[in-house]
């Protein structure tokens, strides 16, 4: 039996999708054209393999770079000096500590991408970016990255220069867990031994990139046997996390009620699972202390983060599939850390990912002042 090709299976899902969930969208107020979008990665997700979305996406390195040259136009044509200050190319490449059998085999070091001026910068955010673990950095993630944090300067009240360091780590299918918490805490490493202070600095993603700040969390407190070890001397300013993967399971209620409005589906988030974990996954899990998927684990740690960070900013769409594990893990987190400011927010009007889903359509929105708000709170 010969396999269909995406393009004749993407036609089919597409109507359907439309069919089933246009009509819903319009019912619960979801903005259309931030809805369109959705539903358009919904299909790429859905029907296309990692490579195939790999050879069709524009890589992620290459994003950067198109990325500034056109936001350097934008600010030239305005004059916006200070701005342009803002806009270097600078890239730093990483190492991890894996061995060098490891590497060969795919699972490299990854980089920083910087936003911002670094040098005259004196808070940071660490920024790991969305999608799957199969789909490369999109521009939206670097216009929320500078419209919340480095334009939208959260600083600003004190004078500070925010910075962004944007983490290009290793896809699925080239690289399997731990692979890319490997260079999320290469990355972390480097910016500590820059001499970032941790109150000076706040950690965070969306959906994946939102899943691999709690694994770099749970690394702090269970570490993983093959990942570097991190002294944090001290608590980071704060984390957040927008529509994060915390679980495989499917099974909450919000994927019944919202499968046809979002982004993701039950189906979609079981290829995550199996293209992240490699087979003998499960077997090494038994003797390892770090939990890669937060609600998947005696959740112990949890009472320990106020340890180790002073803010937690947990964001979801009432509309999304992932609404309910969110709403579970901040207020785990809370129940378990009385003293530590646990924030979270979900939007009534959201799908997965909505500050992403903003941030494509070049929009600064709610879910984009909220977060900027809130990034204005821990950096001060």
């Amino acid at each position: 039996m010969t396999k269909n090709s995406p393009k004749k299976t993407a036609f089919p899902t597409f109507f359907s999708i439309v069919a089933l969930g246009l009509p819903r969208a319009i019912r619960r107020g979801i903005p259309l054209r931030f809805w369109f979008l959705a539903a358009t990665y919904r299909i790429v997700l859905g029907v296309f393999q990692p490579r195939e979305i790999q050879f069709l996406a524009t890589p992620t390195l290459q994003v950067y770079s198109a990325w500034l040259a056109k936001q350097k136009a934008k600010e030239s044509k305005n004059a916006n000096t200070a701005a342009l200050d803002r806009l270097h190319q600078d890239v730093e490449p990483l190492s991890t500590g894996a061995d060098i059998n490891h590497v060969a085999a795919g699972g490299g070091s990854g980089s920083i991408m910087w936003l911002g001026n670094r040098k005259k910068a004196s808070k940071f955010v660490l920024f790991f970016h969305g999608g799957g673990y199969v789909a490369p950095l999109a521009p939206g993630h670097l216009t929320w990255c500078w419209e919340c944090y480095v334009n939208g300067k959260p600083g600003d009240s004190n004078g500070d220069e925010v910075a962004v360091a944007v983490l290009q780590y290793t896809l699925c299918p080239g690289a399997t867990y731990p692979t890319q918490l490997q260079q999320a805490v290469a990355a972390l490493n480097h910016l500590l031994r820059s001499g970032v202070t941790p109150e000076n600095l706040i950690i965070g993603g969306d959906s994946a990139g939102g899943n691999l700040t709690t694994q770099v969390l749970c690394h702090l407190l269970r570490p993983h046997p093959d990942v570097q070890p991190v002294r944090l001397g001290g608590p980071l300013a704060g984390t957040f996390l927008v529509s994060p993967l915390l679980t495989l399971r499917t099974d909450a209620v919000s994927y019944r009620t919202n499968h046809r409005v979002d982004m993701l589906s039950a189906a979609i988030v079981a290829k995550v699972g199996d293209y992240l974990f490699a087979d003998d996954h499960v077997a090494k899990q038994a003797t390892n202390p770090h939990e890669p998927l937060a609600l998947d684990g005696d959740m112990e740690w949890f009472g320990e983060i106020h340890t180790i960070v002073k803010s937690v900013y947990v964001t979801a769409g009432a509309q999304e599939v992932f609404c309910d594990d969110s709403r579970v893990f901040a207020e785990a987190v809370r129940r378990r850390n009385p003293g530590l400011d646990v924030q979270l927010e979900v939007a009534s009007t959201e799908v997965h990912d909505g500050i992403f889903i903003e941030s494509e359509c070049e929009t600064i929105g709610d879910a984009s002042r909220r977060m900027r708000n809130w990034a204005s709170k821990c950096l001060l």
